[in-house]
Formats: C-alpha cells, sequence, structure tokens
C-alpha cells in the first residue's frame, strides 16, 4: 500500500503522460454544501475529450429544486447511490467536493462492497472521516449566525444574501446540507481498495495537512495527498482542471484490462 503526499503549499499538479484511449472513463461528481451539479461546469468543459461527465444532483437542489430535502447522511446517500447505479458499470471515477467527498467516498464503499468497485475516488477540500475539525459547527447557529458564518466562507453569490426571498429559499436547503456534512461518521466496513487521491487548496480554512493525511487511514490501495492553488472553492481553477486530468490519465485503459 503506497503513501503519497506533497508539502503543504506546492503548486504542481498530478502529471501522467496521456495515452489514446479506446473508451473515456465516467467520472461522476458530487458538490458541496448548498452546491448544484453545476458546480462542475467548469471542468466539464475543461475535459471535453477525457471523460463522460456525470453531475449527481441531490433532491431540494439544482434542477432538483422542487423535491424534498434530504436532511440525513443515509438517506441522502442512498438517494446517490440510486443515481449513480447505471454508471457503475463500467470504467467510473468519483470526485467529490467538500460534503460531496464524504459522499463520494461512502458511494465508492458500496459500490466496491457490489463489486463494481470504481476506477478512483478523487475528494477535494475535505479533511478525512475521523479527523478533528479545523472550524466550529455551522449548523446548530442561529439563522443570522448561520448565513453570516456561511457568507464569510465565500462559494455563495454575494447577491443572494441582498434578497430576502433568496435567503428564505436557500437558508433550509444550506441548513440541511451543513448538518450532513458536520455530522457524518464512517459507515461501518473495510476501508476503500482502489486508488483514493485527495486534493485541497493551499488557502482552505477548512482543511489542514493533519486532516487530509487522516485520509490515509481510510484507503486500503494508493493514497495520493496535493496541495494546489487556491482556497475552498478552487473548482474554477485551472490547476484543479488539470489535477483532474492528471488522474484520469493514471487509469488503466480499458482495451488493455479484462
Amino acid at each position: 500500500m503506497q503513501r503519497l503526499s506533497s508539502t503543504p503549499g506546492a503548486t504542481t499538479a498530478t502529471s501522467t503522460p496521456g495515452r489514446a484511449r479506446q473508451g473515456r472513463p465516467t467520472l461522476l461528481c458530487l458538490p458541496h454544501a448548498g452546491g448544484a451539479a453545476r458546480a462542475f461546469a467548469s471542468l466539464e468543459a475543461a475535459l471535453p475529450d477525457a471523460a463522460r461527465m456525470t453531475l449527481l444532483e441531490l433532491p431540494g437542489h439544482g434542477t432538483r429544486m422542487a423535491e424534498p430535502l434530504r436532511e440525513d447522511f443515509g438517506t441522502a446517500l442512498e438517494d446517490l447511490i440510486r443515481g449513480s447505479a447505471p454508471h457503475t458499470t463500467g470504467q467510473y471515477v468519483l470526485l467529490g467536493h467538500s460534503m460531496g467527498a464524504a459522499f463520494a467516498y461512502e458511494t465508492g464503499r458500496y459500490w466496491s462492497a457490489l463489486g463494481r468497485p470504481p476506477a478512483a475516488v478523487v475528494v477535494v477540500g475535505r479533511n478525512g472521516p475521523t479527523a478533528r475539525r479545523t472550524l466550529p459547527d455551522l449548523h446548530t447557529l442561529s439563522a443570522p449566525a448561520f448565513l453570516e458564518s456561511v457568507r464569510r466562507l465565500g462559494g455563495t453569490p454575494p447577491q443572494l444574501f441582498e434578497h430576502p426571498e433568496l435567503v428564505k429559499l436557500f437558508t433550509p436547503v444550506l441548513r440541511a446540507d451543513f448538518t450532513i456534512s458536520e455530522t457524518y461518521t464512517p459507515l461501518p466496513g473495510p476501508p476503500l481498495a482502489c486508488p483514493l487521491w485527495v486534493c485541497a487548496g493551499v488557502d482552505d480554512p477548512m482543511v489542514d495537512d493533519p486532516g487530509l493525511r487522516d485520509w490515509e487511514n481510510h484507503g486500503a490501495g494508493d493514497v495520493a495527498i496535493e496541495w494546489l492553488p487556491g482556497d475552498h472553492f478552487l473548482l474554477d481553477d485551472p490547476a484543479f482542471h488539470a489535477y483532474v486530468a492528471g488522474v484520469l490519465r493514471t487509469l488503466p485503459d480499458p482495451a488493455t484490462t479484462g
């Protein structure tokens, strides 16, 4: 079992020589708390030939805004498992950002137990499942304190907080997601056996080096840790796009595997 990590502050992205592929892997993306699948739009645009992008949406978010929210990790995970099922028969990679990282990890474990493991799991901007939290929990705060804390984290359009009707619409979504994210604990079972790729922005206040290294305790295969330029919301950064492209280039060519 190989453990690979870069020094905090390093800005190099993973890079592996490319090859002609007979088929593209499917990249299943899971967004952060309060986020929607469109959060990965720039990544999809940056990797038109590297993967087939599938953007998984939780109920109450984005294109599924009219559906009831899921307010606990288990029921939300069940929904994501159903949504990912059609994409797990071929070569696929799970990529999750922040809250989505926990879902990507547990979805990978679920399908691995059923003999349909991902080729890799990429977790972005989240400490390991048993790491000490770097920030106090937000989901228990009063509404004004909660919204101000979310605003300071960034990643939410500032104009949202200027319109009471939008605040009323999105506060339950944010509160439910932060509750799920902050109360998550790893489910029983063996660690993830496929390659686990861990990355975060060097200016991300929600992670730290010991926290990222905690992922080493939850992967039975290779675990690679990388620090990238940026803060918590680095999904639009070209360095992140290059990192994901590099991960995809490490995958075995389906034409040469059984």
